[in-house]
């Protein structure tokens, strides 16, 4: 068996997807962005693969150049924030004022099935 994924292997696999998603979304290839960066394209390569985190100055550089925030690659999704009542409230943005309403509903009923499944449990 191999040995279980470290924490920091498993987060530059997570900023690394995140990484080739910004790229892939902002229609941009390898290529187009190490020589925007002035990198190897193996450099970027390794940071979608997670082979490699990202210098904090290399993350805010690809940042811009994919027109996302910081925090959506660090977060390791295209529109999660690290916060999961923005996320929802971001999901529900685009929606019509009555599925805004229904969603909310639907939420509030599931918090509460759930909360009382975890007070059962926990006597």
């Amino acid at each position: 068996m191999g040995k279980a994924a470290t924490q920091e292997e498993i987060f530059a696999k997570r900023i690394g997807q995140a990484l080739a998603r910004a790229r892939a979304t902002a229609a941009l290839t390898q290529e187009e962005v190490s020589e925007a960066l002035n990198v190897n394209t193996e450099t970027i390569s390794r940071f979608e693969r997670g082979y490699t985190l990202p210098p904090l100055s290399r993350l805010f550089e690809l940042a811009t150049l994919y027109g996302v925030g910081p925090e959506t690659l660090v977060a390791g999704g295209q529109a999660r924030s690290l916060e999961p009542a923005a996320d929802i409230t971001s999901l529900m943005d685009g929606l019509h004022v009555e599925d805004r309403e229904f969603v909310r509903d639907w939420v509030a009923a599931m918090c509460a099935r759930l909360s009382a499944r975890t007070s059962r449990k926990h006597k």
